[in-house]
């Protein structure tokens, strides 16, 4: 079971003195309950420009580039009154997907649905509107000028390593040849921007505390074994990273089923995501949108002792889901074969996204906030 009392806790034992730091925390979902948090190291912000905030094995001296001011209009700031997580899906097949699945090098084989053989595309064409405002558009540029000299690294599972990819996907195209690269040094994989002194990363660590399936590809499912108070052996990783994105849920299920009834998927093959071409449409309340667990965390977040923001991207999430991996994933490394695919009761991956897709949304919502409070600083 959850212990979301201890995990937050533990997670904030070793503040920074001379930093005031802004977390975020994500509720993110793939056909269930996706936790997670932010945080944001704001500081020192003058005249709408960032300063250096971190001391990094990255030389300050190498940056030979002219950092340019960022110039956020009214239109792409989120208005405080609005609920950016109360709206509908709308079909966009003008400006979506923002990025095409063979222009973008780093996605793993486990979300390229469309060179997995998946016969739609569809899913790809769906932009999140929220009721009464808009989201400002996902700008690389704006996002690298925020992350120059910073470091935002993603924590968590292979739900998360979507959300890295995701990410990396939106800001590579705007990149000169050469100019960045992908570094495995396990747990982590990093996406280092030398023009921006930059670097997107990726952690695995699929409970956020110590656990016997820390390790990044030889880990358990069914068998799971915690360390509730112990985040020491991973907190020093990411020790000193500006922004961080924490992310947890399905690992902590007592089994690894997801939360959704056959109703929710009508269109599937025994209430699973194979063959859903369209999201769920009107008032709807997915059942992976836990009420008591987001309780149980505004709680928590009360009571801590730092600025805390609640982005619950749950339940907009548990519309698509037309947007899973289905049977055009993997399965232990391995693509499905041609026997396990005509067998989508038994290999339907629906906890998995496809990219493009609706992790796109998760970083458009990450974009929003951070250039918001760019804009207030």
């Amino acid at each position: 079971m959850l212990n979301l009392d201890s995990t937050p806790t533990n997670m904030t034992t070793h503040p920074t003195q001379d930093r005031r730091i802004l977390f975020l925390f994500p509720l993110a979902l793939g056909s269930f309950f996706l936790l997670g948090t932010v945080r944001v190291l704001l500081d020192n912000l003058k005249n709408n420009q960032f300063q250096f905030l971190w001391q990094s094995s990255f030389s300050r001296d190498n940056n030979k580039f002219l950092r340019v001011p960022i110039n956020v209009t009214l239109d792409e700031v989120i208005e405080e009154s609005c609920n950016v997580f109360e709206g509908q899906w709308v079909w966009d097949n003008v400006t979506y997907p923002l990025y095409k699945e063979d222009t973008c090098p780093y996605l793993v084989k486990q979300v390229t649905c469309q060179r997995n053989g998946r016969p739609d595309s569809l899913y790809q064409n769906w932009r999140w509107q929220p009721h009464g405002c808009n989201l400002p558009r996902f700008n690389a540029l704006k996002m690298l000028e925020m992350l120059r000299d910073k470091r935002l690294m993603f924590i968590g599972d292979s739900i998360q390593r979507g959300m890295f990819e995701s990410m990396v996907c939106l800001v590579q195209s705007v990149i000169a040849d050469g100019d960045d690269s992908i570094i495995r040094v396990p747990p982590r994989k990093i996406f280092r921007i030398e023009e921006f002194n930059a670097s997107i990363e990726y952690y695995w660590a699929p409970f956020m505390v110590e656990s016997i399936s820390d390790h990044a590809t030889n880990h358990t499912v069914l068998k799971r074994l915690v360390k509730l108070d112990s985040v020491e052996k991973h907190r020093k990783l990411w020790e000193g990273v500006d922004i961080l994105v924490f992310e947890s849920y399905v690992w902590w299920m007592h089994k690894p089923f997801i939360n959704a009834t056959n109703w929710e998927w009508k269109g599937g093959i025994d209430g699973n995501c194979f063959n859903e071409t369209q999201p769920i449409r009107g008032p709807y309340w997915g059942t992976g949108s836990n009420l008591e667990i987001m309780s149980i965390l505004k709680d928590v977040i009360n009571k801590l002792q730092i600025n805390v923001r609640l982005l619950n991207i749950t339940q907009l999430s548990e519309y698509r889901k037309d947007s899973h991996t289905s049977v055009f994933g993997e399965r232990r490394g391995k693509l499905l074969t041609r026997q396990q695919r005509s067998e989508p009761k038994a290999y339907a991956d629906c906890i998995h996204w496809c990219l493009p897709g609706v992790p796109d949304t998760w970083n458009e919502l990450l974009y929003g906030i951070l250039l918001q409070d760019y804009r207030n600083h």
